[in-house]
């Protein structure tokens, strides 16, 4: 007998010709609607990251041009590259051509982030770990569509699945160049098909299947989150126990989404806070989590009630189920310190 789930997934029809039209308009950067989001998920940028701590060189040369989801931002601790600490790679293919920098750390953020969001992001965790993180770009492909549309927010988890049914419909250039790249056997195809339409899940699994790379942790807030966890999942999906194994002890923390995470996966927490209504309604909650008392779903510290991403990453080591010796006072980000 189906699941509830199963039946809802049974019964969506194929995207609509108009879908798959607004698709490439899209794709094509010319639709106005394309030119609002991108102004309206700046504005959420500054007001879910922590954009202070990008410099107003690295503001202005991220406005210059947008990068595709799954693009890779290359992102250092602040001031250690001078005024200009953040690099755009295309793909994975231009993070293993760049030279003098090997990045071991990655982050993927939400809320229909643009560049500005996901370098603010990174450079929170790089500034902690004290070495550059690799921002993957998530939230404006047709991945996100539908939930551009209702303002860029998370969205129910079955209306998740509910989504992704019309998107994988519709193959991407990632897709194409990761199923060429890796000619997959049976059961990488499916890893492939697993992530399919979601380039910011896409990029990350090609990045977890690189032998010649470390993966020493992986960050995701909100939808973020929601992608690592599907690259994860089809990692498993691949049967191949060499990039688990590389995988399986890094440092994994998802803030403002619970997700479930594959067993295989030892080194992981998952943090929410308690007044974060988003975070509540798209996550599954079966999965272990910290509530964070007195957090919301932002992580802007010029505002009241955030969620202090610092302070939870220091609580933390890149060591499975060990816990730095940090007061139980960090779960409320009302705390003064």
């Amino acid at each position: 007998m189906k699941s509830f789930e199963e039946a809802m997934l049974a019964a969506v029809p194929p995207p609509p010709p108009m879908l798959v039209a607004l698709h490439e308009q899209l794709a094509g950067g010319t639709a106005p609607v394309r030119v609002f989001r991108e102004k309206r998920n700046s504005v959420f940028d500054n007001l879910f990251y922590d954009v202070a701590g990008l410099t107003g060189a690295e503001l202005a040369w991220l406005l210059k041009e947008a990068s595709p989801e799954g693009a890779i931002l290359s992102v250092w601790p602040e001031g250690e590259m001078g005024d200009l600490g953040v690099r755009r790679l295309k793909d994975h293919d231009a993070l293993c051509a760049e030279r003098g920098c090997v990045l071991n750390r990655f982050a993927i953020a939400g809320v229909g982030s643009t560049d500005i969001g996901a370098a603010a992001f990174a450079r929170s965790i790089a500034n902690h770990y004290g070495e550059p993180v690799g921002a993957i770009v998530a939230g404006n492909g047709v991945a996100d569509l539908l939930a551009e549309a209702v303002g860029g927010w998370c969205f129910l988890s079955l209306a998740n699945r509910v989504m992704h049914t019309y998107h994988s419909l519709i193959p991407t250039v990632m897709e194409q160049h990761l199923a060429a790249r890796l000619s997959p056997s049976p059961r990488l195809r499916e890893a492939i098909d697993a992530v399919k339409g979601r380039d910011d899940s896409q990029t990350l699994l090609e990045i977890l299947l690189d032998p010649d790379r470390e993966i020493r942790s992986i960050t995701g807030h909100s939808k973020g989150c929601l992608a690592i966890a599907a690259a994860l999942n089809a990692l498993v999906i691949s049967g191949d126990e060499a990039p688990i194994e590389r995988v399986r002890n890094a440092r994994i923390t998802m803030v403002g989404t619970v997700v479930p995470v594959p067993s295989a996966f030892r080194n992981v927490d998952q943090y929410l806070g308690a007044l974060d209504m988003f975070g509540w309604l798209n996550s599954s909650l079966g999965a272990h989590f910290a509530l964070i008392p007195g957090a919301g779903h932002h992580l802007n510290p010029a505002l009241p009630l955030h969620m202090d991403l610092p302070a939870l990453l220091a609580r933390e080591t890149d060591q499975p189920g060990a816990r730095s010796a940090q007061p139980a006072k960090i779960f409320s980000s009302t705390t003064t310190m």
